[in-house]
């Protein structure tokens, strides 16, 4: 046992019900014995085993695939949460700053449309566990706004601390060659193009930027630049200060900052300053190819711990394991990818306290036959930070079981997951938020650990569900949201907050 204890969960079939505002989905009695749990998939597996036929091409296909978005129709962003960029980022912290400060953009409890989208054809978004700042390519160009202190949004300057509305940002655009998928960083931005090309701009003191780990490569980019693989690049992800990628043969590479062993290079880089010093400092990383087993389709970085998935579905984790969050069944930081047991998925998504996932159980290495949409909503890490209730290994979410929910509309932010599915959006908190990202309405509660649905009606078609810190999007279909109010951002940069300056340090006392 641990600090934050296991959860303990038994298998219940109860049907989805319509749910009040901010009412549990599926309300059932808990369950108090984790091991009956255990003996339930037991007995499940050892049925579907005897029943299913002998193994095929096709009933041993992967449970997991690329993830793509797919716009169809014409196109709408949601957005719910708070506009203050600059305090969203920074979660609780930010939040207090704002009751001191006063709050520098609007915040949204209901899901809003973002208007000056509307024309624009929006077809993927990135935002992330870490970042500040969103990014959208659509049928006229990349747009980007948010937080831009280090030349992350590609704008060929550090000009206007924060966007708070879309920008074009022409610099992403290579001629004969398109965006296909963006990964969003604390500081900095990973674009992959059609070509397996990578782009990277931002911060990059720690190496994050994947242009070498000393001298002029460390200094921040505030235009694309080329990121040096010779292979072609099939996913990326960006997490606090690193950054991963998988290419088409799927091996894995990883580079950045080397702390908490989240590059899963097997060590975390850790050094003393100096001989005679105990002060810790670690590595900027170049990149490096990270010994795998099985071909890697997936990649997710959250603030400080990582995860790649095999084109079979076999999940794996790495970095900071604390509150569990790795599903290891410990809270031992990790150096190098190690498997995680129970679940075979089709995407696996990291965030700051916690892990989530979409798949099928896994019962004494016998995956389970693959159901409908792609699969269960598994959680780990902090389940319930208000109550001290975690899990150290992947445990069901059943507050949304039977729903068909594809993997491009399911999502982690920071302490926070969201999804959509059944014409609904959902979400939960991991940890207390007060930003008003999951959507539940004005008069709905800020924060809630149990899932429920989102303030936009009934019909929604989504196509992609993004979350960061303090806020959540999603691109739906117009039509299915023409009763949802529209927000037109504001267009003018807004400076960096005036930094106060530092007084005398303080007068050492004399000795007696």
């Amino acid at each position: 046992r641990t600090k934050f204890e296991t959860r303990d969960l038994l298998p219940s079939r109860a049907p989805i019900r319509r749910a009040l505002p901010c009412s549990p989905l599926n309300a059932r009695p808990s369950i108090s014995s984790a091991r009956m749990a255990e003996n339930v998939l037991g007995a499940l597996a050892d049925l579907q085993e005897e029943s299913k036929p002998e193994p095929t091409a096709e009933t041993n296909e992967a449970v997991s695939s690329l993830i793509k978005v797919e716009t169809p129709n014409a196109t709408s962003v949601l957005f719910c949460g708070s506009a203050d960029f600059a305090a969203a980022a920074k979660g609780a912290s930010g939040k207090a700053q704002q009751k001191k400060d006063g709050a520098n953009g609007e915040e949204f409890r209901a899901p809003v449309i973002i208007a000056s989208l509307n024309d624009k054809k929006v077809r993927y978004l990135s935002v992330g566990p870490s970042a500040g700042h969103v990014v959208a390519l659509t049928g006229d160009g990349t747009y980007v706004w948010g937080l831009n202190g280090n030349g992350q949004l590609g704008l060929g300057t550090k000009g206007g601390y924060v966007h708070p509305g879309p920008v074009r940002a022409k610099l992403w655009d290579v001629e004969g060659d398109t965006p296909v998928a963006v990964a969003a960083g604390n500081r900095h931005t990973l674009m992959l193009y059609a070509s397996g090309t990578v782009l990277s701009c931002g911060a990059g003191d720690r190496a994050q930027l994947g242009l070498g780990h000393k001298g002029a490569a460390l200094n921040d980019q505030n235009k694309p630049q080329k990121v040096p693989l010779d292979a072609k690049v099939a996913c990326i992800a960006a997490g606090h200060d690193y950054s991963l990628c998988a290419d088409e043969g799927g091996s894995l590479y990883a580079w950045g900052w080397s702390e908490y062993g989240k590059l899963g290079t097997g060590t975390d880089g850790s050094y003393n300053t100096r001989d005679s010093s105990i002060k810790i400092t670690y590595t900027a990383t170049d990149i490096s190819k990270i010994p795998m087993e099985g071909k890697i389709i997936q990649v997710s970085a959250g603030k400080h711990h990582a995860a790649c998935l095999t084109d079979a579905g076999i999940g794996y984790t790495w970095g900071d394991n604390g509150y569990g969050k790795l599903g290891h069944r410990d809270q031992k930081q990790r150096n190098a990818p190690t498997r995680v047991q129970g679940a075979r998925f089709s995407t696996l998504l990291c965030g700051d306290v916690s892990t989530a996932g979409l798949g099928w159980p896994e019962y004494q290495g016998r995956p389970f036959s693959k159901q409908q949409g792609d699969g269960l909503v598994w959680v780990w890490g902090v389940l319930k930070g208000s109550n001290g209730e975690g899990a150290t290994h992947p445990v069901p979410n059943y507050d949304v079981q039977g729903w068909s929910i594809d993997k491009a509309n399911f999502a982690l932010g920071g302490t926070h997951c969201a999804l959509s599915g059944e014409g609904a959006g959902v979400a939960w908190a991991f940890s207390p938020v007060a930003f008003g990202q999951l959507g539940f309405g004005v008069n709905g509660v800020k924060s809630s650990h149990t899932a429920n649905k989102m303030d936009v009606g009934e019909g929604l078609v989504a196509r992609q569900v993004v979350a960061s810190v303090g806020q959540t999007h999603l691109l739906v279909d117009t039509e299915t949201v023409k009763g949802v109010e529209t927000w037109e951002p504001p267009t003018e940069p807004l400076p960096a907050p005036a930094t106060k300056p530092r007084g005398p340090p303080p007068k050492k006392k004399a000795r007696k």
